[in-house]
């Protein structure tokens, strides 16, 4: 109890502190539709987004979210139209593009397949020749990339979950390289009964994504606003905060 009272008064320290020294109290993110994790639809906008909104204001920041397509969340934050953007795992060229915080948190992706068009693999090569669907700026599917750029793979790319995992369902599309955990939602709340008995995923090729909260290198108080975000994480993390938040929502649901 006296640990976490000393965690309450540090965060209205800071908070103070942080208005007296003359530092932004406010950040702009765009935000997105990645149910459970983001949604304009959801309490609190998402799991994720409310663990984004409890840091910043843990230490003082108070978050303004502007959702768009996930191409154009990424383009204004870019061009520094808005502040900074979330959750996105880290590629060579986002890490030029942008300032990453630390991990907020990792998961697993795996291959999701029907079993009315079974698939096995052993390797990514293993699925030369198959279609395989993704999102709008996903970087899923990392393990396939040279796959997909000497067209032994054919990438299809559709804006929502609920799109993707119907293609799947419905044959358009062989696989799906995305996170266990957001899959089985999609798999949950956009397919019949029937055609979520039939969906499964391999074991056989996985691969760990960490998300990152991305800062626009052309916002003045960007790094301010890293290292803002980091101290605030610690602090949720202490408190148990994050624990409440995102625990449930990164452990993978059974599918029945």
């Amino acid at each position: 109890m006296f640990r976490l009272l000393l965690i309450q008064l540090l965060a209205l320290c800071i908070s103070v502190s942080v208005a007296a020294a003359g530092k932004p109290t406010k950040i702009r993110l765009t935000n997105g539709e990645w149910a459970p994790y983001q949604s304009e639809n959801l309490p609190e906008y998402g799991a994720a987004s409310e663990l984004v909104t409890k840091a910043f204001e843990a230490v003082g920041i108070e978050v303004e979210y502007g959702f768009f397509p996930w191409n154009r969340a990424m383009m204004l934050v870019e061009r520094g139209a808005w502040d900074g953007t979330f959750m996105w795992v880290l590629t060579p060229e986002r890490e030029r593009l942008y300032l990453p915080s630390d991990p907020l948190f990792t998961l697993r992706e795996v291959v999701f397949f029907s079993h009315d068009n079974p698939v096995a693999a052993q390797k990514a090569e293993d699925l030369t020749g198959k279609v395989m669907g993704a999102l709008d700026s996903s970087a899923f599917g990392r393990q396939f990339t040279t796959l997909v750029e000497n067209d032994s793979i054919i990438v299809a790319r559709v804006p929502n979950n609920q799109q993707l995992f119907q293609m799947l369902a419905m044959g358009r599309v062989d696989f799906v390289p995305e996170l266990e955990t957001s899959g089985y939602d999609a798999v949950r709340e956009h397919l019949t009964e029937d055609q979520r008995k039939r969906i499964s995923h391999l074991e056989s090729l996985t691969y760990p994504w960490s998300y990152h909260l991305l800062i626009s290198r052309q916002t003045e108080d960007g790094p301010y606003f890293v290292d803002a975000f980091n101290r605030g994480m610690a602090i949720i993390r202490a408190n148990g905060e994050f624990e409440r938040i995102i625990g449930s929502y990164i452990r993978p649901k059974p599918i029945n």
